[in-house]
């Protein structure tokens, strides 16, 4: 909508001269009438621990932005170790008694701001709670985090990577 407002905008300016001075800033600036999209992606091993500050940083500035964070809820780039993101005795490697301390609420940590769009989605549970998530995302205006469990291949998913959609569905 706002695009086709702003094309609209443009045109009507442009077909009937831009005469004024406001009127040739608005020609000039014309790429800025449209709201850009700003999106982080990342994994769990970035945003709850070795970016964490940086992903704090930014939600914390107020700023329109959105991050996407992809929870396997290991390391796993590392081969699947247990991380800030595994649950509370959950076993994984260097973890294989189950892990001792509880997963890291970075959801819980985002709305202590009390400005920032949370949600946790499992695209395989409901594809159309993972769209509605990410269009409020978009649409809020100001930070927002979006969670979203991501099997992988160190899950040991019995029937294979293929039924990692069914596997959320199980979350």
């Amino acid at each position: 909508a706002t695009r086709q407002r702003s094309e609209r905008l443009v045109a009507a300016i442009e077909a009937e001269g831009a005469t004024t001075p406001e009127l040739k800033e608005i020609l000039e600036k014309k790429q800025f009438l449209i709201k850009r999209s700003h999106w982080i992606f990342g994994g769990d091993g970035w945003a709850y621990d070795i970016g964490f500050g940086g992903v704090d940083h930014v939600l914390a500035s107020g700023e329109d932005i959105n991050i996407f964070v992809f929870d396997t809820e290991v390391y796993s780039n590392t081969g699947g170790q247990a991380s800030k993101s595994t649950n509370i005795a959950a076993v994984a490697q260097f973890a294989a008694s189950g892990k001792r301390t509880k997963k890291k609420d970075l959801g819980m940590m985002a709305m202590s701001y009390g400005y920032v769009y949370v949600a946790q989605v499992a695209m395989g549970a409901d594809k159309n709670q993972l769209m509605k998530a990410v269009a409020e995302a978009e649409a809020y205006p100001g930070p927002s985090l979006i969670i979203a469990y991501s099997p992988c291949i160190n899950h040991g998913i019995k029937a294979g990577m293929g039924k990692a959609q069914e596997e959320q569905r199980k979350a």
